[in-house]
């Protein structure tokens, strides 16, 4: 059923940057600076369970969505190229900047460089002692749905868990690429304000986030 659901997710996040990348306005210029701000258009958009945020330009349709892993910060990634002509992708381009100093920077890690990422777990166990209610058959649905609840969240894990490194690729035209990227982080630092830099051939987009702690 995980591969099943896997190649829907794929299929899913290709569809969705396709159809935002025909619907969303695309004014921008090649060689701009973009930053996912409303003015620039930027929409969130939830995929099984992820705020992923959502930049079109005339050439590029970008997805973004941050978590912490380990020590490490991640970001899922997907890219649409709408130009007639294939381009190149480099992951080792991409970095996060502090938005509070911009001589900090956390740089890209490739995935052989990466240690002790955390194995996929699903969500914490409903753990509570409450007496069963008195309507067994309200009990039972209870039970149905927090069941339900711990299959979706193990689910989920194992989906991200099965998300590609994303690496150094040719995207094709009207093509869409996915993959986890991951940068260095601070686990000492409090919660930072930053912006996920992705320069894509001639394009640098800009994400602004939060990295917590």
């Amino acid at each position: 059923m995980i591969p099943l659901r896997i190649a829907v997710f794929a299929s899913i996040v290709s569809s969705t940057t396709l159809s935002f990348a025909a619907n969303l306005p695309r004014n921008l210029q090649p060689g701009n600076v973009v930053v996912c701000q409303p003015s620039a258009g930027c929409i969130h958009h939830t995929i099984f369970g992820h705020d992923y945020k959502i930049l079109s330009t005339d050439r590029f349709t970008v997805m973004v969505f941050l978590s912490n892993e380990g020590r490490y910060t991640r970001a899922d990634v997907s890219i649409t190229n709408l130009t007639p002509n294939p381009i190149n992708l480099s992951p080792e381009d991409f970095r996060i900047q502090a938005l509070a100093s911009r001589s900090k920077v956390f740089l890209y890690v490739p995935p052989s460089q990466l240690e002790r990422l955390p194995a996929p777990t699903p969500g914490t166990p409903n753990t509570t002692t409450d007496a069963p209610l008195a309507n067994p058959n309200l009990n039972q649905e209870l039970n149905e749905l927090e069941a339900a609840r711990q299959r979706e969240a193990q689910e989920a894990v194992e989906l991200a868990a099965a998300t590609p490194h994303l690496k150094a690729i040719i995207i094709p035209p009207n093509q869409a690429v996915h993959g986890r990227v991951y940068f260095e982080r601070d686990p000492r630092a409090a919660a930072q304000q930053v912006n996920v830099v992705l320069p894509i051939a001639g394009t640098v987009f800009k994400f602004p986030d939060v990295i917590k702690p």
